[in-house]
């Protein structure tokens, strides 16, 4: 026993046990469907008890309760063999004889696992300087044959498995697997000499720690790392750890022996140094580290300065030969390889091809990889390929190329990819010593690979920008003459069109006035009175004569805006009036859709300088698709004061756009993707019209829709001509138009 006070090797396995447990879960969490992770937990659960129950009975008094907790730990030891040799199947392989014997082992720890409850297997306690053990009797002597028997099954599986394999990898797992088992063994197992009455420092409550660390680290990394490197790091975390004990039970031993009159704060004590020696880790590691560097590994390089020198050296030059010799030469002197090489993609026959070789046997080949398919999947990544992992999970197809990989000694390749593209790749043969890649060494070739892209990117883009100037500005003098030509040949085309629709829109106009004179006078009575279905059949013809006036009109402007030959009688003009009189125009054509149509009074003059014959065909043109595009709902009209210009919008609840139908509708004979369905009629050039005609008197036009079926609102901002003033108040402040006539006929529509 440790004194009737806990001491901080007492709390140990407590600690061990919580971490170990921990650890168990994190590895079956990564991947529980696996067999070796499951079994990994359970080995874990095994551990919790041995350490919990350890902890257990360095805390009790009384023999009854250390006999008690001592059979509470064989509760899973006693299925540690079996567990152990299960581990080395799944790692290896498995047979016929080899199956018979863990089934015999799980049957055998069954049977001990109920002689351990008796007084044959331990009986009576064994006390001794740093603890105590229950006594070791007959049965426990068969249950340690057992033990070794398949301890010694489980070596020789993996000494099997290691002399069959190929793989560099495989082997240092085994090797990873049995320096871990070695430990729990030879270590663990001398937990077993205080029951045949051997005093020792129970040294063994390490060994599960150690085992659980380094099993779950050969599982959850797929690639390992090379194991001096590990055992680098690990010398030097355990180092520190041994430097944090030591200091802790000097201190420990200080107090008891100088203070050992303040016994009853001993607790505290140790709670406070356990609280000190958790930050005070982290320093020792750091120090131990910088020694281990410093003074017993200088053969190692520093990838920082490696990466450094590389960058300095591709800066200095453009020459893309230099290029592959400063990679290649980094690559030999960091990594100690026996070739290096590096490819580039020949894109027109699809194949990768040695544009720098240093070692590797090529002849007079320069064409290194074929497989498109194969190397197109590898290298779509920037990871680095280690050529013994694509054994697992290749396809048949594939087998060839990695025959032809491992025939040319290639142990690594590296895409040197930029953004999407792949360049090329650097291929690397074994190390001289023999020793695998390691995790700092892939590393420090993702980031070579990364500033080997660049560089080389670079040189190939100058190399092309220099052979080709020539020929390129050629090309581009060839290509500007066609587009010259072309250019003249459509200015010419496109002012025989604007002749065209000037002279065809005059020639059209003429006739189109007489029949509609003609039409009106008839419908007044003029020339007689005529049949109700008379009149309808004129109305008709009435108001298609004015939507072709109309469109002519359009057509005019158009040429003339486009020829340059439009005229302008700009004057002051009030806009709200001009707007109320386009509204009282169009209401009856709304009354007979039974649509609302609105105008909202702004009870004020908005006066601007325009030419309000033009302006009132862009505000005629706008009410008038709201009218006809709305199948019912409303129309309204309203005006907004912005800054120093006045915004008239027109809004409807019809058929509303899409936002890449706005993009396009203020340009020639463009119309909406559901236009053709409301109204069949439509030339798509009206609104092309009003945007130049707003254009060419400093206004704007726009429109905005929150998407189709719901509603649009086209505007129109004009400069405000002067400071507004006066305000007639005879006007409503909102007229509506729906199946009534208009009342007051909006006495002179003026001030609004």
């Amino acid at each position: 026993m440790f004194g009737s006070s806990l001491s901080l090797a007492q709390f140990y396995p407590l600690l061990s046990a919580v971490f170990i447990l921990g650890l168990g879960v994190v590895v079956f969490l990564k991947k529980w469907d696996v067999a070796i992770n499951r079994l990994f937990f359970i080995v874990t659960i095994v551990f919790g008890i041995w350490q919990f129950g350890t902890f257990m009975m360095f805390i009790s008094n009384r023999d009854e309760s250390i006999v008690f907790w001592d059979r509470f730990i064989y509760l899973g030891v006693v299925f540690m063999p079996a567990f152990q040799y299960h581990f080395s199947l799944l790692v290896t392989h498995s047979n016929r004889i080899r199956k018979m014997m863990l089934a015999i082992s799980y049957i055998l720890s069954v049977v001990f696992l109920f002689l351990s409850r008796t007084d044959y297997f331990v009986s009576g306690v064994y006390h001794y300087k740093w603890g105590a053990h229950t006594i070791a009797q007959l049965l426990h002597h068969f249950f340690l044959i057992f033990f070794f028997f398949y301890i010694f099954a489980l070596l020789y599986n993996f000494y099997r498995y290691f002399q069959e394999s190929n793989s560099v990898i495989e082997r240092h797992r085994i090797t990873y697997y049995v320096v871990a088992f070695a430990i729990l063994n030879l270590i663990g197992g001398t937990a077993y000499l205080p029951a045949y009455k051997i005093g020792i420092y129970p040294i063994s409550l390490i060994a599960p720690l150690v085992f659980s660390v380094l099993i779950a680290y050969a599982i959850v990394v797929h690639r390992l790392m090379d194991i001096k490197l590990v055992m680098r790091k690990w010398s030097v975390i355990l180092s520190s750890v041994f430097t944090i004990l030591i200091f802790a039970f000097a201190v420990q031993y200080a107090f008891e022996r100088y203070f050992g009159r303040f016994a009853e704060f001993s607790n505290w004590v140790n709670l406070l140094i356990l609280v000190a020696a958790l930050p005070a880790f982290s320093s020792v590691r750091n120090y131990y580290y910088y020694l281990a560097n410093k003074y017993f590994f200088t053969s190692l390089y520093d990838s920082r300065q490696v990466l450094v020198r590389l960058g300095d050296r591709l800066r200095s030059t453009l020459d893309i030969n230099k290029i592959y010799g400063f990679i290649s030469a980094t690559l030999v002197s960091s990594f100690h390889t026996k070739a290096t090489a590096i490819l580039v993609k020949n894109i027109k026959e699809e194949k990768y091809e040695a544009a720098f070789n240093n070692g590797f046997q090529l002849g007079d080949e320069r064409l290194f990889l074929e497989n498109k398919s194969l190397f197109d999947r590898l290298f779509r990544y920037s990871e680095p390929i280690i050529v013994e992992e694509l054994k697992t999970g290749l396809r048949p197809e594939d087998a060839a190329a990695l025959d032809f990989l491992i025939k040319k000694n290639v142990a690594i390749m590296m895409p040197l990819n930029l953004k999407s593209e792949t360049l090329g790749l650097i291929v690397l043969s074994a190390k001289e010593s023999g020793d695998m890649y390691n995790e700092e060494d892939l590393e420090t070739l993702r980031a070579i690979a990364a500033q080997s892209a660049v560089a080389i990117k670079n040189a190939e883009l100058y190399e092309e920008t220099k052979n080709f100037s020539i020929t390129l500005q050629k090309e581009v003098d060839r290509q500007t003459a066609e587009l010259k030509n072309a250019n003249i040949k459509l200015q010419q085309l496109d002012k025989a069109k604007t002749e065209f629709i000037s002279i065809a829109s005059h020639q059209l106009r003429t006739p189109l006035s007489i029949i509609k004179g003609f039409v009106s006078m008839m419908l007044e009575g003029t020339y007689g009175q005529i049949s109700n279905e008379v009149k309808d059949k004129l109305k008709k013809t009435y108001e298609s004569a004015e939507r072709l006036i109309r469109l002519v009109d359009a057509l005019l402007d158009l040429s003339h805006i486009e020829s340059g030959k439009i005229r302008l009688e700009m004057k002051k003009m009030d806009l709200a009036q001009m707007a109320a009189s386009v509204v009282e125009e169009l209401a009856p054509e709304a009354e007979e859709k039974n649509i609302n149509l609105k105008f909202k009074d702004p009870g004020r003059e908005y006066f601007i300088l325009g030419d309000e014959e033009k302006l009132r065909q862009v505000v005629m043109n706008l009410i008038d698709n709201a009218v006809k595009y709305t199948k019912e709902g409303e129309v309204e009209v309203y005006f907004e004061e912005k800054g120093k210009n006045v915004r008239l919008a027109v809004k409807d609840t019809g058929m509303g756009m899409r936002r890449e139908e706005i993009a396009i509708l203020f340009q020639k004979f463009v119309r909406g993707s559901e236009a053709a369905h409301y109204h069949t009629e439509g030339t798509g050039i009206g609104l092309y019209v009003a945007k130049r005609l707003l254009e060419e008197q400093k206004g704007e036009i726009g429109a905005a829709s929150e998407g189709e079926g719901k509603g649009s609102e086209f505007f129109i901002l004009m400069p405000l001509y002067e400071e507004k003033t006066g305000i007639v108040s005879s006007v409503k402040s909102s007229i509506s138009y729906r199946g009534q006539k208009i009342a007051g006929r909006l006495k002179g529509l003026i001030a609004r």
